[in-house]
């Protein structure tokens, strides 16, 4: 979007830094998060490679870091690191500088080598009056929800398999009051798409939403941001943050996102 909008300072930090605004996992959920100085590490059980997000590390701590971050995901079993760093993290320029530490662009599945970090401070466009969104409310629409997502990634078997394994105890923790909600969108009664959020304190996370192949291009991807922005107001926190990949950026900047900033994904192998 090229409008000139006026964002919150809290929002756009919570836009390039999304997940400093979004809550840990609950101690029953099967993700852990270590929050360290300037970085935290995400992992989750049977996944292939495990997060860093970075935000702000000195410029002498930059290999201790990259050893400690191992380190981390070595005690969890992974051997590769998948590293979210914002262009506004500090120092300035540091993607360039983990790649002299062996890292390269992400071009494994499931994650994109470069996204953008999007929000809307203002209401989407509806979408059309036949999709009909509404939030997940039994363990059955869950599963179909996530069949429809894993549908629309590119998503190794392996890594798939690891949340399939987990699908009950996700659901049990999302029906308590979690923080996460899955959204599913239906026409004709017939489900054609999936959105899922993460509250923040400052804004709604969109974690993913897709559309099932043969139904783009009807308006089901509008209709589940809305939702989702719906949503948002009603927890008074009238705010939706992305990190955009290439598909969904042309749909959000016609929605009214805004880009922010851009944000690096690097691949970290190393020997667990």
């Amino acid at each position: 979007m090229t409008a000139d909008v006026s964002i919150p300072d809290l929002v756009r930090w919570a836009t390039l830094f999304y997940w400093m605004d979004l809550p840990d996992p609950a101690p029953e959920h099967p993700r852990t998060l270590v929050r360290r100085d300037g970085y935290a590490v995400g992992v989750f059980p049977g996944l292939s490679f495990g997060e860093v997000f970075v935000h702000a590390i000195h410029p002498d701590r930059i290999g201790q870091v990259v050893e400690e971050a191992r380190s981390l995901l070595a005690a969890h079993g992974k051997s590769q690191g998948a590293w979210i760093v914002p262009e506004a993290a500090t120092p300035i320029g540091l993607a360039d500088e983990l790649r002299s530490h062996g890292m390269v662009p992400w071009k494994e599945s499931s994650l994109e080598p470069r996204s953008a970090a999007m929000v809307a401070v203002s209401p989407p466009d509806p979408g059309p009056a036949d999709v009909d969104v509404q939030a997940v409310r039994t363990f059955e629409e869950f599963r179909l929800a996530r069949r429809v997502r894993d549908g629309a990634f590119v998503v190794g078997e392996g890594d798939r398999g690891a949340f399939e394994a987990q699908e009950r105890l996700l659901w049990e923790i999302e029906a308590g009051g979690g923080a996460f909600r899955s959204f599913l969108a239906r026409i004709d009664g017939e489900v054609v798409g999936y959105g899922g959020a993460i509250s923040g304190t400052n804004a709604v996370f969109l974690s993913g939403g897709s559309t099932r192949a043969d139904m783009r291009g009807r308006g089901v991807y509008r209709a589940i941001v809305r939702a989702r922005w719906d949503a948002a107001v009603e927890r008074g926190t009238p705010a939706l943050t992305v990190d955009a990949g290439r598909m969904s950026r042309p749909i959000l900047d016609r929605l009214g996102f805004t880009t922010v900033g851009w944000t690096d994904c690097l691949l970290d192998r190393f020997a667990s």
